[in-house]
């Protein structure tokens, strides 16, 4: 999400306006070490949809809480905050290292490889956090 302003995002139409959503190719959306093959492309839904869930959700191999996702966009794209919808008692995620313009990359690389910026988590099962970034870096297709 890249709505950053001083309103509540429910009374103005920022998810067509300001949301990223329409720019994922989301037919090339994978991780790594996804518990359930495929399940990284139900994560991703549009800002007014971000709290409805079918059930579906993304998590790790059991015994490997690491998963290294990949999320390629079909336009230029510059990101200025990003919200993550996590599970409750202890299921969200805790950190999240960013790469841009990196594809291929694995666990072995991303140890290796220096982060543009990384986050410490906290829980947030209600999507309303929002985690700003230090870079308005583009993001290329």
């Amino acid at each position: 999400m890249a709505c950053l302003h001083d309103h509540s995002c429910e009374d103005h139409d920022c998810s067509s306006n300001w949301s990223l959503y329409k720019h994922i190719d989301l037919s090339k959306v994978s991780a790594l070490n996804e518990a359930s093959h495929g399940s990284v492309k139900s994560v991703f839904t549009a800002w007014e949809h971000r709290l409805i869930s079918d059930g579906e959700h993304l998590e790790s191999n059991e015994g490997d809480p690491e998963l290294l996702v990949f999320i390629p966009f079909t336009s230029d794209v510059k990101i200025k905050g990003i919200s993550i919808v996590g599970g409750t008692d202890g299921t969200s995620p805790s950190k999240m290292r960013a790469f841009i313009n990196r594809d291929g990359i694995d666990f072995s690389d991303a140890q290796s490889m220096q982060a543009i910026q990384e986050w410490d988590l906290v829980e947030n099962n209600q999507g309303v956090l929002e985690y700003q970034t230090r870079f308005n870096t583009l993001l290329l297709p």
